[in-house]
């Protein structure tokens, strides 16, 4: 016991060396680790993605039926037509950036396509609401839905805009 109390400075110098040691290595091996993910990313492999982000933020724009309709002028066409020609239009887009999938998260691309339902659900559901079959009344009906498909939309550049921040960090 008296070895003990007379060599515990020691004992403590030892074990707070030996802690520092243990620390210091786990450290630097959690660095290590932390850089190789970091440059798991070419430069090429970043500017693929962020052409991917470019593609589904301009897929957003595009899927808005306000912008569509003035995009495809479709005010003179007849009432029955231009639910499906818009829907038409949404499924194509999707379908021309389906293969963005691989470069975004399985999460956005979840929203992306709720947004895409979204779209194509309030579409739907202005066009079985009008009741005279007028062009007109469709437009207004889908100019009041417009700040909310304009919410949504934001919301979903929010989040892509977010993932493009994280991956374009410099590392």
């Amino acid at each position: 016991m008296d070895f003990f109390l007379e060599n515990i400075l020691y004992f403590a110098v030892f074990i707070t060396i030996l802690s520092f040691v243990f620390f210091y290595l786990r450290r630097n091996r959690d660095l290590d680790v932390s850089q190789n993910i970091s440059s798991e990313l070419t430069q090429n492999e970043i500017e693929i993605k962020l052409r991917a982000y470019e593609r589904l933020t301009l897929f957003l724009e595009r899927i808005e039926p306000v912008g569509m309709i003035n995009r495809l002028e479709l005010h003179n066409e007849k009432i029955e037509k231009i639910p499906s020609i818009l829907i038409k239009n949404i499924v194509s887009e999707y379908e021309y950036n389906i293969s963005q999938q691989i470069y975004v998260s399985d999460g956005l691309w979840k929203i992306l396509e709720l947004v895409k339902n979204k779209m194509i659900n309030c579409i739907s559901n202005c066009a079985n609401s009008v009741d005279n079959n007028s062009t007109d009344d469709l437009v207004k009906k889908l100019l009041k839905h417009s700040n909310e498909n304009t919410l949504i939309i934001k919301r979903a550049q929010k989040i892509l805009k977010q993932e493009i921040s994280y991956i374009s960090q410099p590392r």
